[in-house]
């Protein structure tokens, strides 16, 4: 059975707001000189890479958002899924990754309290795997910590520190 398709204002709203964003973003890059400070590349091209990834994101959550809304895996496979898990337990798990990072990062490292950052907002998502999702976490804090130290010029904290 087909469900009616009809466009779902609250997520359209959420689409084109998430457009705004991105072209007040894309135009604040645009204000940026582009020789100031940084080595390797200059200061708009994070924030034009953020307002291309918001604009994306925007277009199409504004489509689904036209279609009907977001898709449900279990009515578009025919199989059935489990519903994502989250509500407060899954925002108090992506707090307390947050509040960890921020009260380890320097003494730590910045690659392993983003690892664990990340370990915490995956099983606040849902994920039951922590040792494969901090791995995950540390394949990719490494090459941000390396665009950002190296690409930028921006002092990050250490990438680990050295007692450890």
């Amino acid at each position: 059975m087909t469900r009616p398709r009809k466009v779902c204002p609250a997520q359209l709203a959420v689409g084109a707001s998430l457009i705004l964003m991105s072209a007040a973003l894309a135009i604040g890059a645009s204000r940026f000189p582009a020789e100031k400070g940084f080595t390797v590349l200059g200061a708009h091209v994070y924030p034009y890479a953020v307002a291309v990834f918001l604009g994306i994101v925007g277009v199409s959550i504004s489509l689904q958002a036209i279609g009907g809304g977001f898709r449900e895996p279990a009515y578009d496979s025919g199989r059935v899924t489990k519903a994502l898990p989250g509500g407060k337990t899954g925002a108090c798990w992506v707090t307390a990754g947050l509040a960890i990072c921020a009260l380890l990062i320097t003494h730590i490292g910045f690659v392993l309290a983003a690892a664990l950052l990340f370990a915490c907002s995956a099983h606040g998502f849902g994920s039951r795997r922590p040792a494969r999702d901090f791995a995950i976490g540390i394949a990719l804090a490494l090459p941000v910590y390396w665009l950002f130290s190296i690409g930028l010029g921006v002092s990050l904290p250490p990438l680990v520190n050295a007692w450890i």
